[in-house]
C-alpha cells in the first residue's frame, strides 16, 4: 500500500477510515514522491510455504529471472539487474560483498513480519546497490496478551511438502517469538523437451530441494522509554541445480548457508529516538559438479547508530552512520580479502502546510580504494484536492544512486578488474495518487507514475578480446516506463472484497557503450516491456476465495534481440474455510497454482512446473 497521509480534517471520514501515524514507517516517511506499496497479509498467510520470489512475482509487477524450479532468483527492478537492488532485513543490508545480491527462492515467506517494496532510486536512504528499488523486510510484531502458537503442514504436487511452526509469548516487558520451517520438494513433473525432436514429454529429473530454517525474536522492555531486542535469522537450502534442457546433467548442486543476527537498543528522550543496531551475518555457499567444487564464505559485521527528532506533525529528521566489514575467503580469490565502508545519512521530512510534504535525504559513503559521489534525494507529495470522499495527489521524486563493485568484481582470479568504478545513477519520477473513500463501504486507491532513469558506468561480465568473461565499466543504460497500479476494498452486506491491480511498462536499453560494438538502442536481456498482476479476494462466513492473474511480455535472452522467450500468463486460486474451535482457530485450504496448465520459461531452456495442488492445515493458538 502506498503511503497513507493522515493530514485530512479530523471530522472527515478518510482520517476515521485511514488513521496511520504520519511519521510512522521509514519507507513511507523519508520517501515523498515515491512510489511505495506492501505484500497484503493475507496473501503472505495463503502463501506462507512459498519463496519471497513467488510472493513478489505474483503480486508485484517485479520480474524474476529464475534458473528453473531449484536454481538462483534474481530481481530486476525498473529494467535494472539483481545487485541493483537493495534487500534489508530490519533496516540492515543483507547481501553478501561477493555477489553483491540476494537469492530470493532461499528467502521464506514464513517466519516474516512485513514484506514492503519501494521503487526506484533510494540509495540515500539505503545505501549501496539501491538503483532501481529496495525489498525492505522485518521481524514478525507479536502483539497480544500470553502464549500463542501457529502449526502448519501442506503437501502438494510434483514431492512437495511444507511445515511451520512457530510460538509466541507477550507479556508487560517481555516479548518472544520463534518459528521454524522445512520445505522440501522432489520437482518430478512432466513436461515438453522443446530441444529434442517433436518435443517429447519427459519426467524432469535432479531438480528436488530441501530448504529450512528458522527465526527467533526477543524484545525486552528495560523501562517504558527504552528496550533491547536481539533477532535471529537462519536459512539452509541444499539444491540439486535443474538442468537446462538438452544438456547432459553434470551433477550440479548447490549448498547455501545463511545465519543473521541482530540486536537493537531503543531508546526515547527528549532528544528524540535513539536507534542502535550491532549486526553479524555469515553466508557460506558451496557449489559442486563433476568438475568444480567452489565455495564462498563471507562474515559481515554491521553496526548502524541513528538519531531521530520529530516536531509535532510539520517535521522530523533523521541522521546516522553505518559501518560495515567485510571478511570473505573464496575458491576463485587469491586469498582472503577484506574490506571496509562507511556511511553518513540525514533524512528529512517536512510538512509546511497541510496538503504538503517535502522529504530531503543525503548519504556520503566512504570505501576502501572507492571515492563514491554524494547521493541526494529530493521529493515532495501535494494534496492538491481533498473532500470528503476523494484525495488527489501530485508526487515527484529527484535521487542519486550508486554500486560499488562487489568482491567477485574486482577479485576473481583472472577476470577481476580492480580498476572498475562505482556504478553512478540519477532517477526522476513523477505521479498522481487518487484515493476514493464511500462511507465504510468502498475504499480505492489508484496510482501512475512515470519514470526515467540512467545509469554510468554499468557493470556487465562479457568476453574481451581474448573471449575470457571478465567485468567491467562497459555502458550506460536508460531504464524508463510507466507504473500502474490500484487498491479496493469493498463491503457488500456480509461480504468483503478486496483486489489489487498493477501494470507497469518497462524500456531498458543502452544509450552508450564504453568497450565492444555493443547494442545501443536494444531492449537489454530478460526485461520484459509489458507485466501486469491481478488479485482479488472475497471473504464470507469464514469462506475465503483468492484468485491471482499474473502475465509476464515476451522477454529477449540477448542484447541484440535475436531470440527470445514467449510470453505467459499464470493463474492461482486458492480456497479456504476457517473454523474456530473455542479459542482456537483451524483453516483449511486447497490452492491451485498455473491452473489453465501454462507452459512457459522464466530463463531460457528451464522448464516450470504444469499445474498443480497444495493443500494445507493450519491450526492457529491466540
Amino acid at each position: 500500500m502506498a503511503q497513507q497521509d493522515t493530514t485530512v480534517p479530523r471530522d472527515s471520514t478518510v482520517h476515521q477510515l485511514r488513521t496511520v501515524e504520519v511519521f510512522g514507517k521509514p519507507a513511507e516517511v523519508y520517501a515523498a514522491g515515491s512510489r511505495v506499496s506492501a505484500i497484503d497479509s493475507s496473501y503472505l498467510s495463503t502463501y506462507a510455504s512459498s519463496s519471497l520470489a513467488d510472493a513478489l512475482q505474483a503480486r508485484t509487477p517485479i520480474y524474476f529471472k529464475t534458473y528453473g524450479v531449484s536454481g538462483l532468483s534474481s530481481v530486476s527492478f525498473r529494467g535494472t539487474n539483481a545487485s541493483q537492488t537493495a534487500v534489508l532485513w530490519n533496516g540492515l543490508n543483507i547481501a553478501p560483498a561477493t555477489l553483491g545480491q540476494s537469492d530470493f527462492s532461499t528467502l521464506p515467506v514464513s517466519g516474516i513480519g512485513e514484506v514492503a517494496v519501494q521503487y526506484g532510486s533510494a540509495a540515500a536512504t539505503y545505501g549501496s546497490g539501491a538503483i532501481g528499488g529496495a525489498v525492505l523486510l522485518s521481524s514478525p510484531a507479536y502483539k497480544g496478551k500470553g502464549f500463542g502458537a501457529d502449526l502448519q503442514q501442506e503437501a502438494g504436487s510434483f514431492g512437495r511438502y511444507f511445515s511451520n511452526g512457530s510460538l509466541r509469548y507477550s507479556g508487560t516487558k517481555l516479548q518472544i517469538g520463534a518459528s521454524a520451517y522445512l520445505r522440501l520438494a522432489e520437482n518430478d513433473f512432466i513436461y515438453r523437451d522443446l530441444s529434442r525432436s517433436r518435443a517429447p514429454e519427459v519426467k524432469q529429473e535432479h531438480a528436488a530441494q530441501q530448504i529450512k530454517g528458522f527465526t527467533q525474536d526477543i524484545t525486552y522492555h528495560l523501562s517504558s522509554k527504552t528496550q533491547v531486542a536481539l533477532h535471529t535469522w537462519y536459512t539452509y537450502a541444499d539444491r540439486e541445480l535443474q538442468p537446462a534442457m538438452g544438456a547432459a546433467y553434470n551433477n550440479a548442486e548447490q549448498l547455501d548457508e545463511n545465519l543473521r543476527l541482530m540486536t537493537q537498543l531503543n531508546h526515547s528522550s527528549r532528544w528524540g529516538q535513539t536507534d542502535i543496531k550491532a549486526a553479524y551475518f555469515h553466508d557460506f555457499l558451496n557449489y559442486t559438479n563433476i568438475s568444480t567444487n567452489s565455495v564462498a564464505d563471507v562474515q559481515t559485521y554491521q553496526l548502524q547508530a541513528e538519531q531521530t527528532y520529530t516536531q509535532g506533525q510539520n517535521w522530523s529528521l533523521r541522521g546516522g552512520v553505518n559501518l560495515q566489514h567485510f571478511v570473505a575467503e573464496n575458491s576463485g580469490y587469491a586469498g582472503q580479502q577484506q574490506e571496509n565502508r562507511a556511511s553518513v545519512f540525514a533524512l528529512f521530512r517536512y510538512n509546511p502546510v497541510e496538503p504538503l510534504a517535502l522529504s530531503l535525504n543525503f548519504r556520503q559513503a566512504f570505501v576502501e580504494d572507492y571515492d563514491p559521489l554524494p547521493t541526494p534525494a529530493l521529493g515532495f507529495s501535494w494534496k492538491f484536492y481533498n473532500n470528503n470522499r476523494h484525495q488527489v495527489s501530485l508526487k515527484g521524486n529527484a535521487s542519486g544512486s550508486y554500486r560499488v563493485p562487489t568482491l567477485n568484481d574486482r577479485f576473481w582470479i583472472g577476470a577481476g578488474n580492480p580498476e572498475l568504478k562505482p556504478e553512478q545513477g540519477w532517477s526522476y519520477e513523477g505521479g498522481l495518487r487518487h484515493l476514493l473513500v464511500r462511507d465504510n463501504t468502498l475504499l480505492l486507491e489508484t496510482e501512475a507514475t512515470v519514470y526515467h532513469m540512467l545509469i554510468d558506468d554499468w557493470i556487465q561480465w562479457a568476453p574481451d578480446y581474448s573471449g575470457n568473461w571478465r567485468p567491467t565499466n562497459l555502458q550506460k543504460v536508460r531504464a524508463q516506463g510507466v507504473e500502474l497500479s490500484s487498491t479496493a476494498t469493498a463491503t457488500v452486506g456480509e461480504v468483503k472484497l478486496s483486489g489489487t491491480a498493477g501494470y507497469t511498462y518497462t524500456s531498458s536499453e543502452q544509450v552508450a557503450v564504453y568497450e565492444g560494438a555493443g547494442d545501443k538502442g536494444k531492449q537489454l536481456m530478460y526485461v520484459p516491456l509489458h507485466k501486469a498482476t491481478f488479485a482479488t479476494e472475497v471473504n464470507y462466513s469464514g469462506w475465503s476465495v483468492l484468485g491471482n492473474l499474473n502475465y509476464t511480455g515476451l522477454r529477449y535472452t540477448s542484447n541484440s534481440e535475436t531470440t527470445s522467450l514467449d510470453d505467459f500468463l499464470l493463474l492461482q486460486l486458492a480456497l479456504s474455510k476457517k473454523l474456530q474451535l473455542r479459542q482456537n482457530t483451524l483453516i483449511l485450504t486447497l490452492r491451485s497454482d498455473n491452473v489453465t496448465n501454462a507452459e512457459y520459461q522464466t530463463m531460457i531452456s528451464r522448464a516450470m512446473p504444469p499445474r498443480g495442488y497444495t493443500f494445507s492445515l493450519r491450526f492457529i493458538i491466540p
